[in-house]
């Protein structure tokens, strides 16, 4: 069983989310800030985090995640709807990246794809 974190302030992409990586295989827990992640005690096996945050980017937060200690080897997949985010996300450390709209089995392959 994988444990996903997805950070995404649009509630129709948590849902997605939810909908998409169910049990047994996947466990999903959804964060709408970096703060609410970032005061999160537990690790994932792969963080998703949209671009556009609230205060904190996804960049940023990407950035912070390849940085710590505990952190620095879980896979991280930042999604965007910005045309240059594999370049963006690959500078800011991310192990993937997806632009939006991405279909479902996009999403669900580059997890995977990281996570292997």
């Amino acid at each position: 069983m994988k444990t996903i974190f997805f950070v995404e302030d649009d509630e129709a992409l948590q849902d997605i989310a939810l909908l998409v990586f169910t049990p047994p295989d996947f466990v999903v827990r959804v964060f709408c800030s970096a703060e609410d992640l970032l005061a999160e005690k537990s690790h994932p096996d792969v963080y998703v985090l949209d671009k556009q945050l609230p205060r904190m980017d996804g960049l940023t937060l990407c950035r912070l995640l390849k940085q710590g200690q505990l952190t620095k080897d879980i896979p991280v997949v930042v999604v965007s709807a910005a045309p240059d985010i594999k370049v963006l996300a690959a500078d800011a450390g991310a192990d993937g990246s997806l632009e939006k709209p991405f279909s479902i089995h996009e999403l669900v392959a580059v997890v995977e794809r990281v996570h292997t």
